[in-house]
């Protein structure tokens, strides 16, 4: 992928500005504040692994990118999600692991239409994959009861969500299992993903299209993905994950990322000012049509039994 140095928290700027209004209540973990990253210089870095726990961090969680498409217009479409009867059939920890990533996204999605009977299914398969996964001491009964008493809360449920997201990944991470942490990330990712451009016409894109500047952003959240999976590449399950990715990064790889110029924006005080700049992806209904069906291959590869 392109060698890219940015700064963490402007990547997830946009992912913050268009989350905060929907979901005020939803916390995470945040990342070190305006921490500068070179990621091609990170893969000979001796303290590697500190910064790559910074950059999962700083990644969209399933629970933010759901919201994100949420307010790009899509409607509730629950054939697209994966059967939370599944999760009792994935017996490894990687499968589990990838797939809890698939269920927290989907768990989002449907507490976000306020779906409160598929939240409770989807709420079962999660606590089976967290036993499989030996992350029970993550989840305690309160969470879970706080779940049920609150169903009907919106945003009561996305806090919670975000809390059992939170848990698990910081359980993962203190007992040094990143290989676990990166498959949960990917499931989230590619499942948002997945539910994202099947519900868009490639045909109908426009520049103005949100799901259009969604995807644009998603692109480089792949990239900082793939870097950090680089880096894990001799553990097989890393592997198998980077060979499923492999379609896509070659398809992004080819797309140059630019940027619109700075724009000096006045707060309405008067007083000061704001520096504005946006990313610009040259993505056609040809390559967008691409990408949605490498997206479309990657989930099936996740989701099968």
């Amino acid at each position: 992928m392109r060698n890219i140095r940015f700064s963490v928290t402007l990547l997830i700027g946009s992912a913050c500005m268009l989350m905060c209004h929907s979901c005020t209540t939803c916390s995470r973990q945040q990342p070190t504040a305006n921490v500068t990253v070179d990621l091609a210089d990170l893969i000979s870095d001796s303290v590697y692994i500190n910064m790559a726990r910074t950059v999962f961090y700083a990644l969209p969680t399933p629970i933010e990118l759901s919201i994100l498409i949420k307010n790009s217009g899509v409607t509730w479409q629950p054939a697209l999600l994966n059967d939370p009867a599944n999760a009792s059939k994935y017996l490894t920890h990687q499968k589990m692991a990838v797939n809890f990533g698939t269920y927290i996204t989907d768990l989002t999605y449907s507490g976000l239409f306020e779906q409160s009977q598929t939240v409770l299914r989807y709420k079962r398969a999660i606590e089976q994959l967290t036993e499989g996964l030996g992350l029970q001491s993550a989840l305690d009964l309160n969470t879970m009861r706080l779940l049920e008493e609150n169903i009907n809360d919106k945003n009561a449920v996305l806090r919670i969500i975000s809390d059992m997201y939170a848990s698990c990944t910081a359980s993962l991470d203190e007992s040094d299992r990143y290989s676990l942490t990166l498959a949960i990330l990917t499931g989230g990712w590619a499942e948002a993903m997945y539910i994202a451009t099947s519900t868009t016409d490639e045909k109908l894109l426009s520049d103005e299209n949100r799901m259009k500047q969604l995807v644009v952003n998603q692109i480089l959240t792949f990239d900082m993905i793939w870097r950090v999976m680089s880096d894990f590449k001799d553990i097989p399950d890393v592997a198998s994950l980077m060979s499923d990715l492999s379609g896509l990064a070659e398809i992004f790889d080819k797309m140059s990322v630019g940027q619109t110029p700075n724009v000096v924006m006045d707060d309405a005080d008067g007083k000061t000012s704001n520096i504005a700049a946006s990313n610009i992806i040259n993505v056609t209904p040809e390559i967008f049509a691409k990408i949605k069906t490498h997206i479309q291959i990657l989930r099936h590869n996740i989701t099968k039994i």
